[in-house]
């Protein structure tokens, strides 16, 4: 059996649980000892019938483990929980009948069995567990004996009775569960987006698309959607992706994407709230746009429903604003702030993936240290200033002269890297000859020339020896005259 509970929590449930377990440990033992004292016959197929009861509430229990293997939701378990109840207080009316009381001594029973499935249910629950403790009232009272206007005096007050307490435990305990789970709901969804990873975690595509797929599912608990999914609109604004869908990665989400309110909130950045749907822009990131769509249950009480939907649009903000203040921590912490090229944070990371790729693929992977000849009596000639802009010049030269799959990075004052994959030594000289004149025809008004060393990686060595054969090869250049390309392709050549 299974409800469908709005906004079920496992907390709502363990606490209906161990509130209901303390009462009935409270009420069961009185009620055993009154039956003892009141010294009626027993009726041995009522109390059989009460006993078989008490023994198929814990098989079913079993039962219901072993077939969904606790995999299960609250809702299923409270279901669960529905069922185990309602065959207790058909044991208990066995028990009454069974020991011909006249007392009712099964009332109270009865009732902490109602208020416990009102505190983990929802209106539905409370419903059934009235009708059905109302029906079971009306037919122990007809077994013990009760008939005409005694039957139905016994059963009005029963049957009133049920449905104040009902009422009462729906307008305190259910409402305050209600805003219990809410703000769970919400502090869930805000521990969903912090505990996803080291806050230095690349915040790449895929990490974002975790990030988004993590949070979706906490939506329903926060405002009742049927589904959910988050879309990003690329720099071409007629191209428009999936990133996140809830409750199933394959839920049609066809007709979510095509509703003009997707648009409205991607171009106005203005949350759309209808009474089928709701449109929420929720910030931008490296995969364009984002807006999340869900096809709402439930938006009769609009202030809420615009209240909770702002809730969920400022938490899933916060992500991409931290997502995108981290994934711009990172860019500065790995780009010289000068010249724009990759620092040596990025040069030591790249001439490892470099490294690992030249192994699998079995390529060649060349190395080069270059440097401004007399640059620093250009410095002090004609100031920082100049020297700065002379470097951004050489950085612009160089990033207009290399591949895409090549690295330009700056090693330090004047000294710049090129990381070359798939290149030979002869590969390399053409290219650094090619940089040496055209850096020569850019600072010749200046007396500014490069040297340039050059190597390749053996297959064996790390990045710090790669480099310093570079780096040797660019010392030789100095000492044989500068503006000139001089390569090593081993340390034996030291």
């Amino acid at each position: 059996m299974k409800f469908d509970l709005t906004r079920p929590t496992g907390h709502q449930l363990r606490e209906g649980l161990i509130s209901g377990l303390i009462a009935w440990s409270i009420t069961v033992p009185i009620l055993v000892t009154v039956m003892i004292l009141d010294r009626h016959p027993l009726n041995w197929w009522y109390i059989g019938g009460a006993i078989a009861c008490i023994i198929a509430s814990p098989l079913y229990a079993a039962f219901f483990v072993a077939v969904t293997k606790v995999r299960t939701d609250v809702a299923t378990q409270a279901g669960l929980v529905f069922v185990v109840v309602c065959l207790a207080l058909l044991a208990m009316g066995l028990i009454e009948v069974g020991s011909s009381s006249r007392l009712g001594i099964y009332t109270p029973g009865v009732l902490v069995g109602v208020i416990f499935i009102c505190i983990i249910g929802d209106r539905r629950m409370r419903i059934a567990i009235d009708v059905y403790a109302i029906i079971l009232v009306g037919v122990v009272n007809v077994l013990g004996g009760l008939r005409g206007s005694n039957l139905v005096a016994t059963e009005l007050v029963y049957t009133s009775t049920i449905v104040i307490m009902t009422w009462i435990t729906a307008r305190t305990v259910g409402s305050l569960n209600e805003h219990v789970n809410f703000r769970r709901a919400v502090a869930s969804l805000n521990e969903a987006f912090d505990d996803g990873g080291p806050s230095d975690t690349p915040m790449n595509a895929d990490n974002i698309r975790h990030a988004l797929q993590r949070g979706v599912p906490f939506i329903d608990d926060i405002v009742p959607v049927h589904r959910v999914a988050v879309f990003a609109r690329t720099a071409r604004a007629d191209q428009i992706a999936a990133l996140a869908i809830w409750p199933h990665p394959e839920t049609d989400i066809s007709d979510l994407a095509g509703l003009p309110q997707v648009d409205q909130a991607l171009r106005t950045q203005v949350t759309v709230v209808e009474d089928s749907h709701v449109s929420i822009p929720i910030g931008a990131c490296a995969l364009g746009e984002l807006a999340i769509v869900a096809a709402v249950r439930d938006a009769s009480n609009r202030e809420r429903l615009d209240e909770r939907v702002e809730l969920i649009a400022s938490s899933f903000r916060r992500m991409t604003n931290r997502a995108n203040l981290v994934s711009g921590l990172q860019a500065e912490s790995r780009i010289d702030p000068l010249t724009g090229l990759a620092n040596r944070r990025s040069l030591f990371e790249r001439l490892e993936i470099e490294m690992e790729h030249a192994l699998r693929a079995e390529a060649p992977l060349s190395l080069a240290m270059i440097d401004l000849d007399f640059f620093k009596k250009y410095n002090d000639r004609y100031g920082h200033v100049a020297g700065d802009m002379l470097l951004r010049s050489i950085a612009a030269l160089m990033v207009s002269n290399i591949r895409g799959q090549d690295l330009a990075a700056r090693y330090g004052g004047e000294e710049f890297c090129l990381v070359l994959p798939d290149t030979d030594i002869v590969g390399g000289h053409h290219l650094l000859d090619k940089l040496r004149s055209g850096g020569r025809n850019a600072t010749s008004d200046f007396g500014i020339t490069l040297s340039a060393g050059l190597t390749s990686w053996d297959g064996v060595e790390d990045t710090a020896s790669l480099i310093e054969r570079a780096d040797h090869a660019l010392y030789r250049a100095k000492e044989s005259g500068r503006d000139r390309v001089v390569s090593i392709q081993s340390f034996t050549e030291f």
